[in-house]
């Protein structure tokens, strides 16, 4: 039995998981905003989100391989040990942003499993993955370029 794999399908199918990938991203660059971020913090929010749709698609070999090679030594277990000693210290002292680390995290791999289901190539996730966060830092400007253009609109 062949999978009907055509556009509207995937987009029947997967539209969910797209959208809340897009709103996440939508979501935490408010929060960038709130802060009054700089350039270079949103340069390299989007190189995160480009780097972590990498990881759970090109990269996903190497990385499973780094993990896997921490289990293997008492020195690999000590390193693993410190890492989430301070994945609780940045949890505790900065829960906000912590929460919205998790959020795309989590966002981001069930957009990869529903990518996996509709069966795309590593290639092709990696980029649609990529698209679809970029996508979302993109509308989180939308609020503010509208203001913008109805504050200069009022007063000529």
């Amino acid at each position: 039995m062949k999978l009907d794999r055509s556009l509207q399908t995937v987009l029947q199918s997967h539209w969910l998981s797209w959208t809340l990938l897009i709103m996440a991203y939508a979501t935490y660059g408010g929060f960038l905003h709130h802060n009054k971020t700089s350039p270079l913090g949103w340069a390299v929010s989007g190189l995160l989100a480009i780097w972590g749709a990498w990881a759970i698609t090109l990269g996903w070999p190497r990385m499973r391989q780094l993990l896997l090679l921490g289990f293997q030594s008492d020195l690999g277990y000590f390193v693993m040990a410190l890492a989430i000693a301070s994945l609780a210290v940045a949890a505790v002292s900065q829960f906000q942003r912590f929460a919205y680390f998790l959020m795309l995290i989590a966002v981001s791999l069930l957009a990869r499993v529903d990518n996996l289901i509709a069966g795309f190539r590593d290639v092709v996730a990696f980029f649609w993955l990529s698209a679809l966060a970029l996508l979302g830092l993109a509308i989180s400007w939308l609020p503010l370029l509208l203001r913008s253009a109805t504050i200069h609109g009022a007063h000529p």
